[in-house]
């Protein structure tokens, strides 16, 4: 086995360059820890630029208050050193610093104009991808890839790893037939590339194809199975199928061995157990121990606002749990934080505050107001960062308070609305059941009256993609 070097004697330039290209390839393919092979480089090598570049790049993407003292050290390191930097990689730490600084905009559009000006910077595409994610730019999730694309050919290395967020682009953009086509595609260049895994899953899930995203995920475990950045979060989306399919005692099972078994989950654990537990309360399980624990999880990791997408689903475990304090503190927290912080103002206040306070009027059952509440803010809903998947949460939510509020014709309308969008999902049939319960009973229940018909859905199955589509 080759010995990695630790002396700054061993670590000379192409040593440092090359445990650099390293942590960027597991980066892209979420594999390994990215940060454990360059912290050897930052301690030999302080005046290495790329690999400070690299460091300051995934405490950005952590998207943690906690993080932002180990950034300001790293950009601190970097400004003494700045002689040896590129002009490149001093963009990279101004994009950062920008972040420190909770400029998050200036932050996220300076990566993109690195990106713009180097479309061979994958770090920098990177990072402002996981910025549209964020900030809730659904278009340009697909249109910064297609941009960069241009500029690439088949054949280079890293290929596979910008077909992956570009299929995931795809999938965001509701072209999931493509965005299974290119996801497959990644995946044979790049064997190892969890997100494209990923991207395929969201596109299966999109079209309601279930059985086929169990198998897909079952077929590619060996690549997810072990993967720092995916594991967890691709157990939920096989929940997610397993779920859609009724297969409840499946789900309990990847939800206690692969979700809860950690005794100090982290965030994003946090947020895939508190999506998929409100899931399950939603269709009137009984899983309030496992609520209190998660709840418990929530209460122990002080909310920082940072990321409102999180924050959201901490409010569904302090709901679940009745625990009104918390609900109100972090209220609290959220506005304080738009305050400070203000390029999350939008995210917050059009997107957060009325999904949680929604949220809140359901656990209190006040269910006509939770309705109110959705579709208010309906069409802003993913301006908190969420995927489509995720946000097939409040849709079911929106239903569920419809039916609960003796609203049928609304209930109708999103039945119709979720149909039209997954329409191969099995768990529509159970939907469609209890709405056609709700219109048979007396008018007089039903205080929704605008009667609204569904938008109408092929329910044709859609086969598995041939052929890849064109490249833009």
């Amino acid at each position: 086995m080759q010995r990695t070097p630790h002396s700054a004697a061993e670590f000379d330039d192409a040593a440092a360059a090359a445990a650099c290209r390293q942590a960027l390839e597991l980066l892209h393919a979420g594999q390994g820890n990215p940060q454990a092979v360059i912290e050897p480089v930052l301690r030999a090598r302080p005046d290495f630029a790329a690999a400070h570049c690299l460091r300051a790049a995934g405490l950005v993407m952590a998207s943690r208050e906690d993080a932002l003292p180990a950034l300001a050290a790293t950009l601190q390191t970097a400004r003494a050193h700045l002689a040896r930097a590129s002009e490149r990689e001093r963009a990279h730490f101004a994009a950062a610093q920008a972040w420190l600084d909770k400029d998050m905009a200036r932050s996220l559009r300076l990566y993109g104009e690195i990106a713009a000006a180097d479309p061979k910077d994958t770090l920098a595409l990177r990072v402002a991808h996981f910025g549209d994610l964020q900030f809730g730019r659904t278009e340009w999730l697909r249109a910064r890839i297609v941009a960069a694309l241009r500029h690439w050919h088949p054949d280079e290395p890293g290929y596979g790893h910008m077909l992956a967020m570009y299929a995931f682009g795809l999938a965001e953009t509701a072209d999931p037939v493509s965005a299974d086509a290119v996801g497959r595609e990644a995946l044979r260049l790049e064997p190892r590339q969890c997100g494209a895994v990923h991207a395929v899953a969201h596109a299966l899930e999109m079209q309601g194809r279930s059985a086929d995203g169990a198998a897909w995920l079952d077929h590619t475990r060996g690549v997810w199975s072990d993967s720092p950045a995916f594991a967890t979060h691709l157990s939920w989306h096989e929940s997610l199928f397993r779920l859609d399919q009724g297969d409840l005692g499946a789900v309990l099972g990847i939800l206690d061995r692969r979700l809860m078994d950690c005794r100090d989950p982290d965030t994003a654990t946090l947020v895939d157990s508190s999506a998929l537990l409100w899931r399950l309360h939603l269709r009137g399980q009984d899983v309030s121990d496992r609520w209190q624990r998660v709840a418990d999880a929530w209460e122990d990791r002080a909310s920082t606002g940072l990321r409102p997408f999180n924050d959201v689903h901490a409010m569904l475990a302090f709901v679940a749990t009745q625990r009104w304090a918390s609900a109100r503190r972090l209220l609290d927290t959220l506005r304080d934080c738009a305050r400070k912080a203000p390029d999350l103002r939008r995210a917050v206040h059009d997107a957060a505050l009325p999904v949680c306070e929604a949220f809140i009027a359901f656990g209190r059952q006040r269910y006509a107001a939770a309705a109110r509440q959705l579709q208010a803010q309906q069409r802003l809903a993913r301006g908190c960062g969420g995927s489509r998947a995720q946000c097939d949460l409040l849709h079911l939510t929106w239903l569920e308070a419809a039916l609960r509020s003796h609203q049928p014709a609304l209930a109708q309308r999103l039945l119709g609305e979720r149909v039209a969008s997954r329409p191969q999902s099995p768990f529509n049939a159970r939907l469609r059941e209890r709405v056609a319960q709700a219109l048979s009973r007396p008018l007089s229940r039903a205080r929704y009256t605008t009667a609204t018909q569904p938008r109408s859905a092929d329910a044709r199955r859609i086969p598995a993609p041939t052929r890849l589509p064109a490249m833009p």
